[in-house]
């Protein structure tokens, strides 16, 4: 509150209010009514009181309750003056120690006095009451805003999990809290990172030799990006960590699924496109495809001005080849539209520094001064006698920063080599051997291990097992993982939870090899290239190991503990673990079958562990196994699944019956040929059919086992067989990547001289696998040949824009003229698919642009209707003709672009001479279709060429300007109205613009087409609704009020109105006459002032007093018909 009007005097009131129902206490009956009065007041004030000491009142409000609290104030003193004559003191209380007090007289009081009292006080209470019920109202607005964020927030992070549960700002937080205080900044300061900064759409790429401190210095980069981005909601930063370990979550797709996540993360609220995205594929239990995804962040970072994209360590992607090109694609491909800048760190690869040519390139090392910094800060890790030496010191931080040149990571394993050297002298011999060159991390990795094998046995033994579990496991282990695993005892019966080791001793035994990521509570070796160095060694370190880490799971699977009672819930993670890579241990030991055939037995166990693996497996895998497991499968069929060829010759010689099938109707030699299991598949020959259809070597040649189908082959199975949807084994290996199937199709073809129908070399070219139509075409078959659809081969290869196989198809005789049974030849497939190469080649054949198909379109219509701008330019060089519309809505390629909103497409057609203005049989035109699916750009582009704004419809005859309107779009209104559209054009019907945006509830546009003074509120329709009907049988009551008051003030004050032509002019909300305003509009009850043209208060949704310079309220005065209590109950 201001000076004038203080809180102290607000109290006074109060205080002067509790007095006065003080002395009402014990009161006659007669006095009941003016006690209530001040009890009432008493408890009104008292409220008003904690909320306003809460509150920042502005000037209008303090002279609001000064004016109240004074006439309240006034009333009350006049109040207590007359209840002086009605009481007296009890004379029978001024005893020692009793109190004074007064006594009521027994005389009757003047009734209509204390009413006229009564009524004073009255005024003020009811205007407090009405003040307080405000605030309580604006206090629950406040509550349930608060509370409607909160389930925002939660249904946004459940979104975006959904996308993503990764998150690597666990990791930036690690890197940074490994970080020396102030190192890396270097970086920085460097002209290129400057120039990458000053410049959008740059890229830089910083390599350097492994251990380096790259990322560290990723993490310094990150840190100033979010510095710099912090304050700007229009800048976005996401990043990614690369990973070798953690190929499972780090796919193309998963990565563009991250960065959408941390985009949305940085905006206010989820766009709508990511709600869509989400709500259809959770609606279907489905993930997004990889176009989707790259869709949703091209849209996404247009809500940016300048996005930066840091990826860490690409070349610990680049061991999956095609996946790290896909990567680059998609994240340049993000640049040809928004301002994306990438940052990349990678180890000097020429692959990956030639995909960044003509990007800034930056060699980064370890700076010396950083060397020194870290050292420096981790002296205190050593003996005492290396920390009462200062000189030693010095020596220590001069030896080591000498030999690492350039890696920082060397830096640390050498200071951890000095740890444990108790004396000045066992130092200086340990600084004398410091390695260095390429080979100095192997050298300092062979030092830790002999460090480690200087140890007890009992910590020995532990550093073992720890490194050999972090270096085979299959995936990265979280540390309660990895304590279960060290805690199992394959030998012991039962498991004991107290052997479980301790964390801390955990990291100490391994000699500084291993560390442990404190947020996601990972360990891991300290680099990389410890990782690759154990590899390297594992048959020196750990031979074994495998072999141990199989038999721990096993133990651990075949326990009868359970998980969360006889088990703490944190064993549940590493009982996951055991579920999902048992085998692959198993596997990679290469240990009988023995080890495994007690846990096999026990199939109820085993198909428990099924099901926790799922997650790990593909889509039709679990979909089969599901089918049968856990009821009806045998020890032989899982014998024959996991490829147990010894353990299930001893079944099959104990009794079992190896040709048992389960409920999906699959026998052993079905599973053992999934699997590729060839010693197991012999002994077992059977030619059936599981539930699906596919035979053993259907599955053997779809997964690419040449020997199981060699072997299969050799002993009679027919390779004719067909599926339940009419594949064969043949056809089944042409939908699948050549370089796993080639040999399989090869012997195949070989059996099978004729293939009928020639599905196979459809079916390979519709999957894209040259190598295979290659296969195939050298067995004759014919490159014209049919489905049902009519297509061929070349049909196929058009729509996947794959060149290479068309042209090779059109070298083997494939006609380009041929057509479906729509009558379209390839060339419409080329064109609907955006094939911009396959079209041009199929023009070269000499293929007709302008054929029309049966269904009556072009290739220039698809290409339209699928915004190929590049095939459209092509087709239209060479001879398609742009005013050709489809047959069936007669729609012209312009509609269709205008429709899609490719403006560039838009503007390539216009440039051709097509008319602008022309109309399908629907009535469609192309601004028309434009305005419809809002596209402003268009619309804008469409009215620059002369679009007629006023060109009605053949069928119901609206206008452009009408469907703005209906659509609500302010903008699109505004370029139609200032392209000189009609705003009160009617339809055949009779409704204009006016009626349809107040049916439809459209209250800006109302505002708009009321403002033009071009539009005449009371026309009526054929069915005699005018505007305010329309708008009061649809609910908008708001906007029916609007109405009324722009109609009925300008119907009773007949004031000359200022012409629309000036410039200055604007419309009144109130009566609606033209004037230079004097004033903003002022609510009349809370008198809250906005600067926004409205009929209604945005704090109180009261009515608004609006001041123009009418006559009208040329004194302030409003002499509108709508009066308040009118439109209080309107509301």
């Amino acid at each position: 509150m201001s000076l004038g009007y203080g809180v102290g005097d607000f109290l006074a009131v109060v205080n002067l209010a509790k007095a006065i129902r003080v002395r009402f206490v014990r009161a006659p009956d007669q006095f009941r009514h003016i006690s209530e009065a001040s009890k009432t007041l008493c408890n009104v004030l008292r409220d008003i009181k904690d909320i306003y000491e809460q509150a920042e009142l502005d000037t209008q409000q303090e002279k609001h309750l000064d004016e109240i609290s004074r006439s309240c104030r006034s009333g009350l003193n006049e109040l207590l003056s007359k209840l002086d004559q009605y009481q007296e003191l009890d004379p029978g209380t001024n005893s020692l120690g009793g109190t004074c007090r007064r006594v009521w007289k027994r005389l009757k009081w003047d009734q209509a006095e204390m009413a006229e009292i009564c009524q004073r006080i009255h005024p003020g209470r009811r205007v407090l009451t009405i003040s307080e019920n405000s605030q309580v109202a604006f206090a629950t607005n406040e509550l349930v805003h608060r509370v409607n964020n909160t389930m925002e927030d939660k249904a946004q992070h459940k979104l975006l999990e959904w996308l993503t549960t990764v998150n690597y700002a666990t990791q930036q937080e690690e890197y940074l809290k490994r970080r020396q205080e102030g190192t890396g900044k270097w970086l920085l300061g460097t002209d290129k990172f400057q120039q990458w900064i000053d410049n959008e759409n740059k890229n830089i790429l910083c390599t350097g030799i492994p251990g380096a401190g790259k990322t560290i210095l990723t993490a310094v980069v990150i840190e100033y990006l979010e510095e710099k981005c912090k304050h700007d909601r229009n800048c976005g930063l996401a990043y990614i960590y690369c990973n070798f370990r953690c190929h499972h979550e780090q796919s193309v797709d998963d990565i563009l699924a991250s960065l959408i996540k941390q985009l949305c993360q940085r905006m206010s609220s989820l766009p709508e496109d990511i709600k869509t995205l989400y709500a259809q594929h959770k609606k279907r239990q489905t993930r997004p495809k990889l176009d989707e995804l790259s869709e949703s962040l091209s849209v996404l970072l247009g809500h940016f001005s300048r996005i930066f994209i840091v990826v860490d360590a690409l070349d610990e992607y680049s061991s999956r080849g095609e996946a790290l090109r896909r990567l680059l694609s998609e994240l340049f491909r993000l640049q040809s539209n928004s301002t994306v800048s990438i940052f990349a760190t990678s180890r000097h690869s020429p692959w990956i520094q030639s995909a960044f040519e003509g990007c800034l390139q930056q060699e980064v090392s370890a700076a010396t001064e950083d060397v020194e910094a870290y050292l420096r800060g981790h002296m205190s890790d050593l003996s005492r006698a290396v920390l009462r030496d200062k000189d030693l010191q010095e020596e220590i931080v001069k030896a080591i920063t000498k030999t690492v040149d350039g890696m920082f990571l060397l830096a640390q394993l050498h200071l951890d080599s000095l740890r444990g050297k108790l004396s000045v002298t066992a130092v200086k011999k340990t600084l004398e051997k410091l390695p260095t060159g390429t080979d100095a991390y192997d050298i300092a990795y062979e030092e830790a291990m002999e460090r480690i094998n200087g140890k007890t046995e009992g910590e020995k033994e532990l550093a073992i097992q720890i490194l050999a579990w972090i270096t085979c496991a299959q995936v990265p282990l979280m540390i309660e993982q990895l304590q279960f695993g060290l805690a199992v005892e394959p030998d012991e019966a039962k498991f004991d939870p107290d052997n479980l080791p301790d964390t801390q001793d955990m990291v100490a035994v391994c000699a500084g090899l291993v560390t442990i990521d404190e947020k996601c509570r990972i360990i891991r070796l300290v680099h990389h290239t410890a990782q690759e160095y154990f590899e390297r060694s594992q048959t020196k370190w750990f031979p074994r190991a495998h072999y141990e880490m199989a038999r721990v799971c096993v133990a651990y699977l075949s326990s009868s503990l359970r998980v969360g009672v006889d088990l703490p819930s944190s064993g549940y993670s590493f009982y996951y673990y055991c579920c999902s890579y048992w085998y692959d241990h198993f596997k990679l030991a290469r240990a009988e079958p023995g080890l495994v055939l007690g846990f096999l037995q026990d199939t109820k166990k085993l198909a428990h562990c099924f099901r926790q693996s799922f997650t790990f497996m593909t889509t039709e895998t679990v979909f089969r196994l599901s089918a049968i497991l856990p009821d009806s499968v045998t020890k032989a069929q899982l014998a024959a699944y996991f490829g147990f060829d010894s353990a299930l010759k001893e079944l099959i010689e104990a009794g079992h019956c190896f040709n048992a099938l389960d409920a999906a109707n699959r026998s052993p030699l079905s599973w053992a040929a999934d699997n590729g299991h060839e010693a197991a598949t012999r002994g077992l020959f059977l030619d059936h059919q599981d539930r699906w259809g596919f035979t053993p070597l259907a599955l053997a040649a779809t997964n690419g086992y040449c020997k199981v189908v060699s072997l299969l082959l050799s002993n009679g199975v027919s390779p004719d067989l067909k599926s339940n949807d009419g594949r064969t084994p043949l056809m089944l290996a042409c939908e699948q990547r050549p370089g796993r199937v080639s040999r399989p199709l090869r012997m195949l073809i070989g059996i099978k001289k004729i293939i009928e129908g020639h599905l196979e070399l459809r079916s390979s070219t519709f999957y894209s696998y040259k190598r295979v139509v290659e296969l195939l075409l050298e067995a004759d078959c014919d490159p014209n040949s049919k489905d049902e659809r009519g297509r061929t081969a070349l049909h196929l290869a058009a729509g996947i824009l794959d060149t290479e196989i068309i042209k090779l198809l059109l070298a083997k005789g494939a006609d380009p003229l041929s057509t479906d049974n729509a009558g379209q030849t390839p060339l419409f497939y080329a064109a609907g698919h955006g094939n911009a190469m396959g079209v041009r080649l199929l023009l070269e054949q000499g293929v007709n642009p302008n054929h029309l198909s049966d269904i009556g379109t072009t290739p220039l219509l698809l290409a339209c209707k699928w915004q190929a701008t590049d095939v459209v330019r092509d087709l239209l060089d060479c001879g398609a003709d742009p005013s050709l519309a489809d047959h069936r809505i007669g729609r012209t390629p312009l509609v269709w672009a205008a429709a899609k909103g490719c403006d560039s497409m838009v503007e390539t057609l216009l440039r051709r001479g097509i008319d602008v203005d022309s109309q399908g049989r629907d009535g469609w035109t192309a601004l028309l279709a434009a305005i419809v699916f809002a596209h402003r750009t268009t619309v804008r582009k469409l009215v620059k060429h002369g679009a007629d704004p006023n060109l009605p419809g053949p069928r119901h005859g609206r206008t452009p300007l009408w469907w703005a309107a209906r659509m609500g779009d302010e903008i699109i209104l505004k370029q139609i109205l200032e392209s000189g559209g009609d705003p009160d054009a009617a339809d055949k019907q009779g409704t204009t613009p006016l009626m349809k945006a107040a049916s439809a509830g459209y209250a800006n546009i109302v505002r708009l087409l009321l403002g033009t003074g071009n539009v005449n509120p009371e026309r009526r329709n054929k069915r005699g609704d005018d505007a305010t009907t329309k708008a009061r049988c649809r609910g908008h009551d708001r906007i029916a009020l609007l109405l009324e008051v722009n109609m009925d003030i300008k119907e009773t004050l007949k004031v000359k109105d200022i012409p629309a032509e000036r410039a200055d002019a604007r419309l009144c909300t109130n009566c609606g006459l033209r004037g230079q305003f004097q004033d903003f509009p002022r609510c009349q009850h809370c008198l809250h002032a906005t600067k926004v043209r409205s009929v209604f208060c945005s704090t109180c949704d009261d009515f608004l007093t609006v001041y123009c310079a009418s006559p009208i309220h040329r004194n302030g005065a409003l002499k509108s018909k709508i009066s308040y209590a009118r439109a209080r109950k309107v509301i």
